[in-house]
C-alpha cells in the first residue's frame, strides 16, 4: 500500500490535482464489502463534499472487483459529479460505445482475476492443512485466531522465492498462567468440568469474567462465544482434528462431508469420549437454561427495526431482537450476550409497541404529504438543492465568465501600452483562462435540474403508502431503511426518539405547515 500510495501522489501531481484526503485498508475489494469502512467512508466525503471532484485509485480493482457492484457505484459518483481516475488502467471516454466495452472489459477481468485468485488460494489451504511438518508431526494453519486454550507458533522452514523465509504456523497448547493456571487448563476445565456437566452459556460466561481469563476478541465475554466453541467442528478441533472448509464465504455452515479433516492436526485438549459428553448434555436441555436469542439475519426476519435501524443511545450498539415465554422485545446486544457488561441495565422495548409508534408516525408523515401541490414543490426544492450541490451549480456562472473576460482584456490592452511585468502578465492571464473554462464547464453541465410534476410525485408517495400497507416484511424493511432516519434509545429517560429520512426541504414544510413533530417513545 505505501507504493501505490506513493504512486498515486505522484499521478495526482502530474495532473494538477490537489489531494484532500487519503484512505487506505487492508479489506478484500471482493469479499466482505461491510468491512470496508475506510471505502464506504470514502464515497460517503465524496458525495457529501462539493469540493470533490475526484477519487484516484491504484487501479480499478482495488475500488472493487465485484464488476456489476463497482460499475453501478461509479455510475452513480459520476451523477454526483465525482470521478473515479486509475493511476494504471487506461482512461476511457465512458460516453462512447468504445468506452463503454473497455470499462466492461476492465472490471471483467478484474473479477476474473479475483476468482482465479480465490481458487488457487483455496486449493492452497486444503493442501496445507493436510500437510504435517517435519519436526513437529503437526498440521499446518491457514490462519485466523487459535481456539481458546491454544496459542499459534511460527515456525521458519528454509526459503521461497528471492530469499524470503518460509513460515508455518501450527498451535501448540497455550501455557500462559492466568489466575494461577495454565490457559490450556482453563479451556479444559471450562469445557469438560462445566459444559460437560450442563453448564449454561451464561454460566460458562459468566465464570470466565469472574476467574479474570482474559475474552477472545473483546474486552468482554459474550454468550454468542461460547456458543460457537461448543460447536461440533470445533470440539472435533478440541480432540485434535485439524478442520478446514466449514463455512462459506455467506457463513453459512457446509454439509460435514465437504470438510476437510486431518487427524492429529495438533495436540488434543478433551478426548473423543469427552467430546461427545459435553455434545449431549447441550443437547439434553435443548437450550432450557440459556437465553433463547439472536437476531436473525434473514431479510425477513420478524423484527422490522432489526440490523442497524435501533440502536442504543447509551453504547451504541444495535438493539436485537429477544424473546421469552412468547413475548417479544428488542434489547442492546450487550445485555442477552454479556450482561449488560459495556453498557450497562438492559432495558426490554417491547416489539409491537415500538414498531407500531414507528409505523404510524411515517403515516403521519406520508398524511401531512397528502397536498400534491405542497409536497411538490417541497420534492422539487429538494432536487434542485441536491443537483446544485452534484454539479457544482453556480448560478452567477454567465456573469463571473464577463467578468474573467473583461479581466483578460484589460491585461492584454496593458501589455499592448508597455506593461514591462511580462512574467506576472502571462502567470495571471493563465490563472483568468483556466478559470474561465471551469466557469464555461460548469455552465454546460446540465440545462437545468431535474423536476417532477405532481402527478409523478404523488405517485411516488402512493407507492411508499402502498408498501406500507401491503408490502411483504423484506419490502417493508427496505421500506423502513429508506424513510426512517434513526430510531434509538435513550435508557436513562426510558424513552425511544425517532427521527425521519425525508428530504430536509420536505421535513420544514411539514413542520411549518402543519405542525409536525418527530415522535418520542416512552416506555
Amino acid at each position: 500500500m505505501p507504493e501505490q500510495l506513493r504512486e498515486i501522489r505522484r499521478f495526482a501531481e502530474s495532473q494538477g490535482i490537489e489531494i484532500v484526503a487519503e484512505f487506505q485498508e487492508a479489506a478484500s475489494a471482493y469479499r466482505y464489502q461491510t468491512r470496508r469502512h475506510e471505502f464506504h467512508r470514502m464515497i460517503d466525503r465524496a458525495r457529501s463534499d462539493p469540493d470533490v471532484s475526484v477519487i484516484i485509485v491504484h487501479d480499478f480493482s482495488r475500488f472493487g472487483r465485484d464488476s456489476s457492484t463497482a460499475k453501478s457505484e461509479i455510475q452513480e459518483l459520476r451523477r454526483a459529479g465525482v470521478e473515479v481516475l486509475s493511476v494504471t488502467d487506461p482512461k476511457v471516454d465512458e460516453d462512447t460505445a468504445a468506452g463503454v466495452y473497455m470499462q466492461a472489459i476492465t472490471f471483467a477481468k478484474n473479477e476474473a482475476y479475483s476468482k482465479e485468485v480465490a481458487f488457487h488460494t483455496r486449493k492452497g489451504c486444503r493442501a496445507n492443512v493436510q500437510t504435517r511438518d517435519a519436526e513437529t508431526g503437526w498440521c499446518f494453519k491457514n490462519g485466523g485466531q487459535p481456539l481458546f486454550g491454544y496459542r499459534a507458533e511460527r515456525l521458519y522452514r528454509g526459503e521461497i522465492k528471492r530469499g524470503r523465509p518460509l513460515v508455518k504456523s501450527i498451535w501448540v497448547p497455550d501455557e500462559t498462567i492466568v489466575a494461577g493456571r495454565p490457559m490450556r487448563e482453563w479451556a479444559r476445565h471450562c469445557l469438560v468440568e462445566l459444559a460437560g456437566n450442563g453448564a449454561s452459556l451464561e454460566e460458562l460466561r459468566v465464570f470466565c469474567e469472574k476467574t479474570g481469563i482474559p475474552g477472545r476478541r473483546k474486552q468482554y465475554w459474550g454468550i454468542s462465544t461460547w456458543y460457537a466453541l461448543l460447536q461440533p467442528h470445533v470440539l472435533m478441533q478440541y480432540c485434535g482434528y485439524a478442520v478446514w472448509n466449514v463455512h462459506t464465504k455467506a457463513g453459512r455452515e457446509r454439509p460435514a462431508e465437504e470438510w476437510v479433516i486431518a487427524e492429529r492436526g495438533h495436540e488434543a485438549l478433551i478426548t473423543e469420549e469427552e467430546a461427545r459428553k459435553i455434545a449431549e448434555a447441550r443437547r439434553s436441555f435443548g437450550g432450557k437454561k440459556q437465553f433463547n436469542v439472536g437476531p436473525t439475519r434473514s431479510r425477513t426476519s420478524r423484527y422490522l427495526l432489526s440490523g442497524g435501524l435501533f440502536r442504543c443511545g447509551r453504547c451504541g450498539a444495535n438493539m436485537i431482537g429477544f424473546h421469552t415465554d412468547g413475548r417479544f422485545y428488542y434489547v442492546c446486544g450487550s445485555q442477552p450476550y454479556r450482561s449488560g457488561m459495556g453498557c450497562g441495565p438492559g432495558v426490554y422495548v417491547p416489539q409491537a409497541e415500538v414498531e407500531s409508534e414507528v409505523l404510524n408516525g411515517l403515516r403521519a408523515v406520508l398524511d401531512l404529504c397528502a397536498d400534491p401541490q405542497r409536497f411538490t414543490r417541497a420534492v422539487n426544492k429538494e432536487l434542485r438543492q441536491i443537483w446544485e450541490a452534484s454539479t457544482d451549480f453556480r448560478p452567477d456562472a454567465g456573469e463571473r465568465i464577463a467578468a474573467v473576460d473583461q479581466k483578460i482584456e484589460n491585461i492584454r490592452r496593458a501589455v499592448e501600452d508597455g506593461l514591462n511585468d511580462a512574467g506576472w502578465a502571462n502567470t495571471r492571464l493563465r490563472e483568468l483562462l483556466t478559470e474561465k473554462e471551469s466557469l464555461v464547464a460548469t455552465s454546460k453541465k446540465t440545462s437545468a435540474p431535474p423536476q417532477l410534476d405532481a402527478a409523478t410525485a404523488m405517485d411516488y408517495r402512493r407507492q411508499a403508502d402502498k408498501l406500507l400497507r401491503q408490502g411483504g416484511q423484506a419490502e417493508r424493511k427496505q421500506l423502513l431503511r429508506t424513510l426512517v432516519g434513526d430510531v434509538k434509545l435513550i435508557p436513562q429517560d426510558l424513552e425511544v426518539s425517532i427521527t425521519y429520512r425525508l428530504p430536509e426541504a420536505i421535513m420544514n414544510g411539514l413542520v411549518a405547515g402543519g405542525g409536525f413533530e418527530p415522535p418520542t417513545f416512552g416506555l
